[in-house]
């Protein structure tokens, strides 16, 4: 795999940021312009085709842990790109006869910690990859998920470790980069770490599509939290692109890219990107926010379904899966200021990235409880994030409770 400069990712951070320009945002010149591209449903039946090519043969040979460790990577992949996770299960199902195992072997203690993580269940993922860490420190994967699942906690000082961890190994160094850049873009290193960033992008361009579209959308995203607009549609843009001609699904970009635009009053063309997406339940989340904002008629239908897939989760025992979304239901389509706080308020015990901080603040907001929103405003001054939501926020709610 191609290998970033080493001088692309620490020295950028750890030092001054280089120079760069905003980018204008882009207008279209004519209506035939095509913005975005959904990935075509072919590719998706062509994945579940080999996919179900790959379960037959490990049902002939149910205890070839190769086959079986093979078929849960590409459902773990199916999964992610088409935010289903029933796709998890089967994962699970082909490494049942290691999973029931007091020390499974590493490659099934790694997925299970990718699969622990995708079900929210952070202290459990967590245990394994410490596991897996304390017995082979070089084991770069575990290292990257296990910064993953610590900034997804809130805990950057702890995940810089492995992110660093990466940068020495010196393998694919644009991975590096976005793990140390995602944590410095939250402990008050915001500038450097986007230029740092960018710079690894243009250094890479032998990076796969999908490592192209994770490190533009963890770009775009920070600067969006700088409150750099134009230069984060310009990067979100970017992503689109590579999307569009790799031809795959990326649930968490468009999502990434629909908050964008309704954060920044564009609901029509939020409308447009999440239309033909509303299998996924956050793009139906981000579908009816959008038919909300304009005044769509046809909101009480994506309510409704709203309303019966939350129900379904609680159901199957998913509901800590989705306590983001459902907070975020309650507080903006269903108005129940009390109940979405409760929903964050749970939601921020095991996520606290920057969106599970904007939204307890609003919800905290919302229901006239300001001191609610006291362990974000700890959070901000622990980690010295730069997020311009974020500050607006915060001091509305330090007026509040005055």
């Amino acid at each position: 795999m191609f290998r970033v400069p080493p001088f692309a990712a620490v020295a950028l951070i750890l030092h001054a940021p280089l120079s760069w320009a905003a980018a204008e945002p882009f207008t279209p010149t004519s209506d035939d312009t095509v913005l975005e591209q959904v990935a075509p449903r072919a590719a998706e039946a062509a994945a579940v085709r080999a996919l179900d090519a790959q379960r037959r043969a490990l049902a002939a040979h149910p205890d070839a842990l190769p086959q079986a460790l093979a078929y849960a990577r590409k459902a773990i992949e199916l999964g992610r790109a088409e935010a289903d996770p029933r796709y998890h299960g089967r994962a699970e199902s082909a490494l049942a006869p290691w999973l029931a195992l007091a020390d499974p072997p590493p490659a099934v203690r790694l997925l299970r910690s990718t699969l622990r993580q995708q079900r929210h269940d952070f202290t459990g993922a967590l245990a394994d990859l410490d596991v897996l860490i304390g017995r082979q420190p070089d084991d770069l994967q575990a290292r990257l998920t296990r910064a993953t699942v610590l900034m997804v906690q809130g805990r950057p000082a702890d995940a810089l470790v492995d992110c660093n961890a990466l940068l020495a190994a010196r393998g694919n160094l644009l991975a590096a980069a976005v793990c140390v850049t995602s944590v410095r873009s939250l402990d008050g290193h915001a500038a450097a770490a986007a230029s740092a960033l960018a710079a690894a992008i243009d250094e890479s361009p032998a990076a796969t599509p999908g490592e192209r579209i994770w490190a533009l959308t963890a770009l775009a995203e920070i600067e969006a939290r700088r409150g750099e607009r134009g230069t984060a549609e310009a990067r979100f843009r970017d992503a689109l692109a590579v999307l569009a001609a790799s031809g795959t699904q990326d649930p968490y970009l468009l999502t990434a890219w629909a908050d964008f635009l309704l954060a920044n009053g564009r609901a029509a063309e939020a409308i447009t990107i999440t239309r033909d997406q509303t299998r996924i339940d956050n793009l139906l989340l981000r579908h009816a926010l959008a038919q909300a904002a304009i005044g769509d008629p046809a909101l009480a239908d994506s309510i409704a379904q709203l309303d019966a897939r939350f129900t379904e989760a609680g159901l199957r025992g998913d509901a800590g899966v989705h306590l983001r979304e459902e907070a975020l239901f309650a507080l903006k389509l269903q108005r129940e200021p009390q109940r979405a706080l409760q929903l964050a308020e749970r939601n921020w015990h095991s996520q606290r990235e920057p969106a599970d901080a904007r939204l307890l603040l609003e919800a905290a907001q919302a229901a006239k409880q300001p001191a609610a929103g006291q362990p974000v405003l700890d959070w901000m001054t622990r980690t010295g994030i730069e997020d311009a939501d974020l500050r607006a926020l915060a001091a509305a709610l330090k007026a509040a409770g005055r």
